[in-house]
């Protein structure tokens, strides 16, 4: 019978070696942790960004991006005709909610591809 001769730790991962992955594990942990501390301190700098938005002229919102109302303006006279105020509101919500999302997954992203190690 012959004996199989092992690999001998030979490289099966096509050889060379890839810019930007860490070699250890050690290293990718120290790195998990940073970005989790990064996404946490961006994650607070959310509550002083703001974002607006204007509905006809006659309606604002002021909203932060860690999803609080900070102001809501509006003209008087949209009082008069509730069915209209009831509809520019919900325009301006909705818009204000797809640009505090559209800025949190923006910004999101970033860090997290600052620390992927595949690029």
């Amino acid at each position: 019978m012959k004996k199989l001769k092992s690999f001998g730790g030979r490289n099966l991962g096509g050889g060379g070696s890839s810019q930007g992955i860490p070699k250890n594990f050690a290293e990718l942990q120290r790195l998990q942790m940073k970005m989790e501390e990064e996404l946490k301190a961006l994650e607070e700098s959310f509550q002083q960004e703001e974002v607006q938005v204007e509905v006809g002229g006659a309606l604002k919102i002021v909203a932060t991006c860690d999803r609080k109302i900070k102001d809501l303006v509006y003209e008087k006279d949209l009082l008069e005709d509730l069915d209209m105020f009831n509809d520019m509101l919900k325009t301006a919500m909705n818009e204000i909610w797809e640009k505090v999302e559209a800025v949190r997954e923006e910004k999101t992203n970033a860090v997290i591809a600052k620390y992927n190690p595949l690029g």
